[in-house]
């Protein structure tokens, strides 16, 4: 299902979770260390598409969604840095807005982002930012845009 590789090492990046129609979902994960930006806008586009296919999206909406990247659930995953020293732990943070039951999503992002050992060794934090949640415009935007391509 989806660009899911299972990466060897961990890696920092960022994911976005596609609904599907019939209630599944499809994680895109953009890991730093096979690009040279891995910005949520950049990528936003690559998932769009994937969207668009997914809800057979007229393209004049598409155009329109391309600012919209806080339509569907996100999130990055980051090495954690010690407040005192500045050093990284060994840990990782997934940081991401709540926006989907984590128990749907957490193996895919786990395994694009090579984090299951890791994770297995409780040095994986999940944590919920407010940066990371989905925008009701945006949100309203796609959904409106869903309702389009049905007629």
């Amino acid at each position: 299902m989806g660009m899911s590789k299972n990466a060897l090492k961990p890696s920092e990046g960022v994911y976005y979770v596609i609904p599907g129609k019939k209630g599944n979902y499809t994680v895109l994960s953009l890991r730093a260390d096979e690009s040279d930006e891995p910005l949520h806008m950049f990528f936003w586009e690559r998932v769009l598409n994937q969207v668009a296919s997914e809800y057979k999206l007229k393209p004049g909406d598409v155009i329109d969604l391309k600012t919209k990247y806080m339509a569907i659930p996100r999130g990055r995953v980051q090495k954690e840095i010690d407040k005192d020293t500045l050093k990284e732990t060994g840990k990782y943070i997934i940081v991401h807005g709540g926006d989907v039951p984590l128990s749907q999503i957490k193996h895919f992002i786990l395994q694009d982002f090579g984090l299951i050992p890791l994770s297995a060794n409780k040095m994986v934090k999940w944590v919920v930012d407010s940066h990371e949640k989905m925008d009701a415009g945006d949100k309203e935007a796609l959904k409106n845009a869903i309702k389009r391509a049905k007629r």
